[in-house]
């Protein structure tokens, strides 16, 4: 008896040397690719997108204290996130990332680590023309004949795809938020369709050109749910190990006091 619990502690000790000690690639999105060359650097208070960094980092590397794991962050475009976690070359993803049946294909899923919709955004004068346009107030339900951007790969992106042809909506694609809303600055879109916190970021710290929220929150059809943390799919060890860091955090207060210091709003 004694020898096989000293077996089972052999192997316990193995499966955490696999994690603890460890150096953990994170990959955290950025809203603009101008603040990847801001690796290691603090953002300020003006860049967009700065809370969402800055609360994915601070969690990423309360994960890697937690697991005695060397934390190596990489601020990188939303689209390089997914691939880059599926062909290994990072470990960790934090990129605002919906779990979908077709994305549990490619990578596995933490735990969540808050909740998520999307919504439309536009000039009051574009809502208001298309309002008039349409004889009812814009949403993502009743539009049509509009050019709407999304950020590519996300599935606000494939969701647009998908009603296209339908709705006659003419779908843009852009690497970065800035560069969604950045369409709408020049008039290559109508409206956007992104994420609320992505959104949210966007539009606190557009400076003077003035954008809204169109019509109200989207959950329904892939486009609100829970957001999770992306991980290489054969890394059940560490995706184990990475929600009992994220359970931790949870029960001794420190997700929550990391949340309320980035954010205005409760995001569970």
């Amino acid at each position: 008896m004694i020898a096989v619990f000293r077996t089972l502690l052999l192997i316990a000790g193995c499966c955490c040397s696999l994690v603890n000690g460890a150096e953990l690639r994170v990959a955290i999105g950025v809203q603009d690719a101008a603040q990847i060359a801001m690796q290691g650097q603090a953002l300020p208070d003006d860049t967009p997108g700065r809370e969402v960094i800055a609360f994915s980092e601070d969690i990423a590397r309360e994960i890697c204290r937690r697991l005695n794991a060397h934390c190596q962050v990489s601020y990188v475009v939303f689209a390089e996130i997914l691939p880059g976690v599926e062909n290994g070359r990072f470990d960790l993803g934090f990129g605002n990332f919906l779990r979908t049946p077709e994305r549990e294909k490619r990578v596995a899923f933490s735990d969540a680590i808050w909740r998520s919709s999307s919504r439309l955004v536009g000039t009051p004068a574009t809502a208001k023309s298309f309002a008039d346009r349409l004889g009812q107030p814009v949403t993502l339900a009743s539009l049509r004949d509009a050019r709407v951007v999304a950020l590519e790969n996300s599935q606000q992106f494939a969701f647009l795809k998908r009603i296209a042809s339908e709705r006659q909506l003419t779908v843009l694609g852009a690497a970065t938020p800035a560069a969604v809303l950045g369409a709408l600055r020049d008039n290559t879109a109508d409206f956007a369709l992104l994420p609320i916190l992505t959104a949210y970021a966007q539009l606190r710290h557009n400076g003077t050109q003035q954008f809204e929220f169109v019509g109200p929150a989207q959950a329904s059809n892939g486009l609100g749910g829970t957001v999770n943390i992306a991980l290489p799919s054969q890394r059940n060890e560490l995706r184990h190990s990475v929600n009992r860091a994220l359970a931790a955090c949870r029960a001794d207060g420190t997700f929550q006091r990391t949340m309320h210091r980035h954010f205005p709003v409760n995001l569970d």
